[in-house]
């Protein structure tokens, strides 16, 4: 069975492929948005950030014939660079790292957007990350080394404040929510938050390099589904790094290269029996073999592609 993904890019278009055990294909199917550098997909509409100046939301229906634009929104914030929706698809967040916001947007019964419900703006913020986790809604500020949790109504809950000039950049949860894992893009660790109620300690902070001494920018942060692997992408070190999750700590326990320059996203299939990388400076995405024993990684095949940001698997298998 073929698995689809489509993938988002700095080169103003989203460009579709397929994978089919380890065989990554690329297809004609190519949708033109300007810097469409994160996607996200749920049920069968994928949303799309494009990363300019003035902002914009890309809406596209997903069919077995490729995508549909149903609907593009200028947003008026600079530099959206995620992009997310509930499980319901009542509502989308974007987070805008030039204006450093936040928008919520009320959807339509069909995926589209209705209205703009709430819009918060922080000084001297990178927003980089905003999702819906259960009932609430967390948001990541790079510029302010701060996490923001909020209720569904965008009320502020909490703020968990990481060291200065750590810049974090995104999160993922364990399995049952106790545990927030997140990657800073400018001290290149991860920290480890569990939570007790509604506080957050700090359990672990670790490091997503073997070799400091290279500048590097650590990038996107996935978790496998029986939550025992963390996977992080450093730009710059141009490496993947396979960590364990052991009793709650990480442990890293592989470096492989990335087989490309500035790896900015990572993606498991739904086996999770491969991981796929877009490495945006060298213009290729690369397969890799996962072991699913430990969790590590070996090449197994490289194609190319302008300027690569962001993958994501399609509801649809051919």
């Amino acid at each position: 069975m073929k698995e689809k993904f489509y993938i988002g890019s700095y080169s103003n278009c989203i460009t579709a492929c397929t994978l089919e055990q380890g065989t990554l294909k690329l297809l004609n199917e190519i949708e033109n948005l300007e810097n469409s550098s994160y996607l996200h997909i749920n049920q069968n509409m994928l949303y799309a950030v494009s990363e300019t100046q003035t902002g914009g939301i890309g809406i596209f229906n997903i069919t077995r014939n490729g995508l549909q634009k149903v609907d593009f929104r200028r947003i008026n914030q600079s530099l959206p660079c995620y992009i997310a929706t509930d499980k319901t698809r009542r509502n989308l967040l974007v987070a805008n790292y030039g204006s450093g916001s936040i928008i919520m947007y009320q959807l339509s019964d069909n995926g589209t957007i209705y209205q703009e419900s709430y819009c918060i703006k922080y000084t001297n913020a990178n927003m980089h990350f905003a999702n819906f986790i259960d009932n609430e809604i967390y948001a990541v500020d790079l510029g302010n080394d701060s996490i923001y949790i909020y209720n569904s109504k965008m009320e502020l809950i909490t703020t968990i404040k990481l060291e200065n000039k750590s810049g974090p950049r995104h999160l993922t949860f364990s399995n049952d929510k106790k545990t927030i894992y997140v990657v800073t893009e400018m001290s290149n660790e991860i920290y480890v938050y569990h939570k007790e109620k509604n506080e957050f300690k700090l359990q672990q902070k670790i490091s997503t390099l073997l070799d400091n001494k290279i500048k590097s920018y650590a990038g996107a942060i996935k978790i496998s589904k029986d939550n025992k692997n963390i996977y992080v992408t450093n730009r710059g070190h141009n490496s993947i790094s396979v960590f364990a999750n052991q009793e709650g700590y990480l442990k890293l326990i592989q470096s492989v290269p990335s087989y490309g320059e500035f790896p900015r996203d990572i993606t498991l299939n739904k086996s999770e029996e491969y991981v796929l990388v877009a490495n945006q400076n060298s213009n290729n995405i690369v397969v890799y073999k996962r072991d699913l024993r430990n969790g590590t990684l070996v090449k197994i095949q490289s194609e190319n592609l302008q300027s690569p940001s962001c993958i994501v698997r399609s509801r649809y298998e051919i």
